[in-house]
């Protein structure tokens, strides 16, 4: 596949802040990459919403496509606190609003969910996190805007099992399958992810590790098994969202190199 091509295909995770004050805006328009925009609470504090509206613009006029990153470090939607659990709510509405200007894929989102936090009082957070997850997902479907829910540290995919059976008729509820994660954090295997949940997959974060740490390499430097993922992937017919989460900017262009013989590969 031409490199131009898998630039299509593909997004590229940033922060919004570093399109902003590292010039990677510029960059990414010239170089014709669409973008995952990472936000966060102090990115959403500190740009008014009109900044976000004004690259927006410049997104369309370039042609660009981009999805959008909900915030994930503070948030817990299963959260005790009905304060808190209000504020993020709130925050993870701000990224579906910010999504719509952009006319943003999907809005990736995270569970919050930390074992060795929540452990012992699981049932009680799962409850929270779904009657939270219910406004969050009523807000996305009006605004027109599909969710995603990614993996971090949850040891296995019961977790989004649960959450997706609570949800069974929603359509723009997916789970986005981040392969780093289940390599760096997960005690369940890759095979045992796909076979689970991996019919709800419309969003893949693709970086590599060897394994425990959670190190965002170029697909190809670490362990990652990415050949079985896209085999099981095309078997089923099914074309999820794309977005490399290497890390550091020396690796994103490897990381497409290594995309597209995927593709060529396999024709997800």
């Amino acid at each position: 596949m031409e490199m131009d091509d898998v630039k299509k295909r593909a997004f590229v995770a940033c922060p919004f802040d570093m399109l902003m004050d590292k010039g990677y805006l510029d960059l990414a328009i010239e170089m014709g990459i669409n973008l995952e925009i990472g936000l966060n609470g102090d990115i959403l504090s500190r740009f008014p919403f009109y900044s976000f509206y004004q690259v927006s613009e410049r997104f369309k006029q370039a042609g660009l496509r981009c999805s959008v990153h909900a915030p994930f470090i503070d948030i817990s939607l299963g959260a005790f606190d009905p304060v808190i659990r209000q504020v993020c709510v709130n925050r993870i509405g701000d990224a579906i609003d910010i999504a719509v200007l952009f006319r943003a894929t999907n809005v990736v989102i995270h569970t919050g969910f930390v074992p060795l936090v929540f452990g012992e009082i699981r049932q009680v957070w799962l409850e929270n996190f779904i009657a939270s997850m219910k406004t969050v997902v009523q807000h996305a479907t009006d605004a027109g805007i599909s969710l995603m829910i990614e993996n971090v540290f949850e040891k296995g995919p019961a977790l989004h099992q649960e959450i997706f059976s609570c949800f069974d008729e929603i359509s723009n509820l997916g789970f986005c399958l981040d392969i780093g994660h289940v390599m760096a954090f997960s005690q369940t295997s890759l095979s045992e992810w796909l076979d689970a949940v991996g019919l709800r997959t419309g969003h893949l974060h693709l970086h590599d590790n060897h394994g425990g740490t959670d190190e965002h390499l170029a697909i190809g430097e670490g362990k990652g098994d990415f050949d079985y993922l896209f085999a099981w992937l095309a078997d089923r017919d099914i074309h999820p969202v794309i977005t490399i989460e290497a890390h550091d900017r020396e690796k994103v262009l490897p990381s497409f190199e290594a995309l597209a013989r995927l593709l060529d590969r396999y024709g997800i």
